[in-house]
């Protein structure tokens, strides 16, 4: 008799990558110019990104972060934020060639959630501070640092003194993921793209879109579960 296969839901999303990727890498050759042209101007973007975003947040949005910097609780909770930051971005869970989730992804959502975007900003370039001290071989990174920054920019902006729901932390893991981590993230400037470049950017492409589902549920049940501690103290 023959031996029923049981489905693998992980297997099956490392072969939708493979096969997704294998489609549109050539593709990817043809934006050569494109990819080329942000490379060289990619730091005067993000630069003006940064800017931008803290003006509007500041100046427009009317936030502000006085009581919060006043407040001793504030950097109690951010140590500890920072603390399950670097601890857990040692320990990703590698599922297969295409798939590594890293559960220190919900950090900066729960700290935007709770502090807002200015703070959460901080907290983002404070992350980076933490990330390039423990791995002593990085070099330096003006870019990544801002990205780090704008990334607690966006959380903040649209988890802060809202109702969390699964649908608002996936288009915003879905816009942070776009913007941080695909569209203005540092690309190697050359003569020529090589295969391996464009295995590389094709690859980060893809993985930064298909996960989101799968990151949008961590960050969402991480807010809750943090939620329900908090009242549950605050009761005590």
């Amino acid at each position: 008799m023959r031996e029923e296969q049981i489905y693998n839901p992980v297997s099956g999303i490392n072969q939708m990558i493979d096969d997704i990727e294998s489609f549109i890498n050539p593709m990817v050759f043809s934006f050569q110019p494109v990819i080329r042209l942000m490379g060289m101007i990619n730091l005067f973007l993000v630069i003006s990104l940064f800017a931008g975003l803290l003006c509007y947040l500041i100046f427009v949005r009317k936030h502000g972060i006085k009581k919060k910097l006043a407040d001793n609780r504030t950097y109690i909770f951010a140590g500890i934020m920072l603390a399950i930051y670097a601890f857990l971005t040692e320990t990703p869970v590698k599922l297969g060639p295409y798939i590594s989730f890293n559960f220190a992804l919900f950090v900066m959502p729960i700290f935007a959630k709770k502090m807002g975007p200015l703070m959460a900003c901080a907290f983002g370039i404070l992350q980076y501070g933490v990330s390039f001290v423990m791995h002593t071989g990085e070099q330096f990174n003006l870019t990544t640092l801002l990205l780090a920054g704008i990334s607690g920019m966006l959380y903040g902006r649209f988890l802060y003194a809202r109702k969390t729901t699964y649908l608002r932390c996936l288009w915003t893991k879905f816009i942070v993921n776009m913007v941080c981590n695909v569209i203005f993230v540092p690309m190697l400037v050359e003569d020529s793209l090589t295969a391996e470049i464009a295995n590389a950017i094709t690859h980060n492409i893809v993985s930064n879109i298909v996960l989101v589902p799968l990151q949008a549920l961590l960050i969402y049940a991480a807010i809750v579960a943090y939620k329900k501690v908090e009242i549950a103290l605050k009761e005590d």
